[in-house]
């Protein structure tokens, strides 16, 4: 039987095949062990210089990313729950969430992303990448314990539309999670203006240079600053408030390749606190938390169980 080996008396991945519906007929090919489940009307996802990032999971600031994104929820929670992660990007959530013992499709719009994704995750058991549109995923509806969506909802055209389409797949008593963009304002706001308006006219390659220079500078000018004064108690109040400091941990590729996505992918709309509370309450979810994160600039992470 295909998927299992009676040699090895296991199951098996399958890397190369497809997927078939006897219902509607239809077909769903499986490449380099990722089925690419978008529909004939799907959108395909941006290029990410996230192809190039190889996840080290045991890095401890990545599993302290992790935790911090899915507060107030405790990482220790998801064991033996179904999550889907929706938006997997290259794959560093869906690790995290396999590593604390959930079952975890990795979904993804990007034929890029699903290859990173399944670069760093597909030695792990628990993760499942699939090619798919977060909007109309191809999974039956009440499925998943747990969907988390981070970092995608405010650069698609309608991130309400996309929010209140994830909830069909969060069983009854289920959680959905996500993380947003808050506001910007000032200095801020106008700096990210300008910088998307001059990536716009930039190629991949070209781009993807652009990021390197302004990676470089942030290093030198506020990532290596705050490394060595955030422990300076006169200092500290001015290291803070860098551009960017806090990511002064990450591997210099990972953050060229950060710069690079945000710079390409456009943002659409950026999220209050009491809109994502109004989301949530509009979807008929209890329990509903939301949580101001603060990074050099505004973020909320919500939560809410479905009813």
């Amino acid at each position: 039987m295909p998927g299992l080996s009676h040699e090895e008396r296991a199951l098996v991945e399958i890397v190369e095949g497809a997927i078939h519906c006897k219902d509607c007929g239809a077909s769903y090919p499986i490449e380099e062990g990722v089925p690419r489940m978008l529909p004939s009307d799907g959108e395909r996802g941006p290029a990410t210089a996230h192809r190039w990032t190889h996840f080290d999971g045991d890095v401890p600031e990545y599993e302290e990313n992790f935790q911090d994104m899915v507060e107030p929820v405790s990482a220790k929670e998801y064991l033996g729950k179904l999550v889907l992660d929706a938006g997997c990007g290259f794959g560093r959530h869906a690790y995290f969430a396999a590593r604390y013992g959930a079952e975890v499709v990795a979904l993804d719009s990007s034929a890029e992303a699903v290859m990173a994704a399944n670069s760093n995750c597909g030695h792990l058991q628990r993760v499942h990448v699939v090619q798919g549109d977060l909007e109309n995923p191809p999974f039956r509806t009440d499925l998943f314990d747990a969907v988390f969506c981070f970092g995608v909802l405010h650069h698609l055209e309608d991130a309400r539309r996309a929010f209140g389409a994830l909830k069909p797949w969060v069983r009854p008593n289920g959680l959905l999670q996500v993380w947003v963009y808050g506001p910007r304002q000032g200095s801020i706001a106008h700096v990210s203006k300008w910088l998307h308006g001059t990536a716009n006219a930039m190629g991949d390659e070209q781009l993807h240079a652009f990021s390197r220079g302004l990676a470089s500078g942030l290093r030198v000018f506020s990532h290596t600053p705050f490394r060595v004064l955030q422990h300076t108690p006169i200092l500290r109040s001015f290291v803070t408030h860098l551009p960017a400091h806090d990511h002064h941990k990450w591997p210099f590729d990972v953050v060229v390749a950060d710069i690079y996505d945000r710079l390409r992918v456009p943002v659409t709309t950026y999220i209050t606190g009491e809109m994502l509370e109004r989301w949530y309450a509009d979807e008929g979810y209890a329990d509903i938390r939301v949580t101001r994160r603060v990074r050099n600039t505004e973020s909320f992470r919500g939560v809410g169980t479905r009813r």
